[in-house]
């Protein structure tokens, strides 16, 4: 397995939250290798154990292909997010899969935020550089060898403890609506792996 984007932020404060995924893969993978741009923080990680590189994800080929290649909240931050899909479907095994989380760009909470009047603008991450739908993503994903074999919306648990009346009366309202209606979740999980006749061109007979 190939974990892009392992570090994510700071390697250190991702230990202690819980967030640093790679660890998690390591307990489920039987290999697994990280990459990532910020060389201290992967200084750090290999010092505490882990096998990790420095990599860019628009660029990154290893020599040996995986069996799965993990990008997680990764995608919406790329200056090139084409080469990053070509570089990992040289990454991938013909059977391999990518598995992709990025946030929904027309989830509920966006939504509430205008319509609630807490901001003038769509609500956008300065470190984000496009949003994507399933829809959005699929068309890159086509341009660049894959298709999308499965999608999965996951929302946040939001509590409403220490907020404002209007805050916890939005959360409330968005958990109820995202539980309705799943696809106005706060983000999503597409798996794309190669069209089945691009794998059977591959294959050694042909066939």
């Amino acid at each position: 397995m190939l974990d892009i984007g392992t570090i994510g932020h700071e390697f250190e404060a991702r230990q202690e939250i819980g967030t640093f995924y790679l660890s998690e893969f390591v307990g489920l993978a039987g290999y697994v290798k990280g990459i990532d741009i910020l060389e201290e923080d992967v200084a750090r990680a290999r010092a505490a154990g882990y096998e990790v590189v420095v990599g860019d994800a628009e660029s990154f080929v290893d020599t040996e292909p995986y069996d799965v290649v993990f990008a997680g909240e990764l995608i919406e931050h790329l200056s090139n997010p084409g080469l990053f899909l070509r570089c990992s479907i040289r990454n991938l095994k013909k059977d391999g899969v990518l598995v992709i989380t990025t946030p929904n760009a027309f989830s509920m909470s966006r939504l509430l935020k205008c319509v609630f009047g807490l901001t003038n603008e769509p609500p956008v991450n300065p470190e984000h550089t496009c949003y994507y739908t399933p829809q959005t993503l699929q068309q890159l994903s086509v341009r660049e060898g894959f298709e999308i074999k499965q999608i999965y919306f996951s929302d946040y648990d939001y509590g409403t403890r220490g907020v404002t009346m209007k805050r916890a009366f939005m959360l409330r309202v968005n958990k109820m609506l995202c539980d309705l209606f799943p696809q106005l979740s706060q983000s999503f999980i597409a798996v794309l792996g190669r069209p089945s006749d691009a794998r059977d061109e591959l294959s050694p007979s042909g066939a």
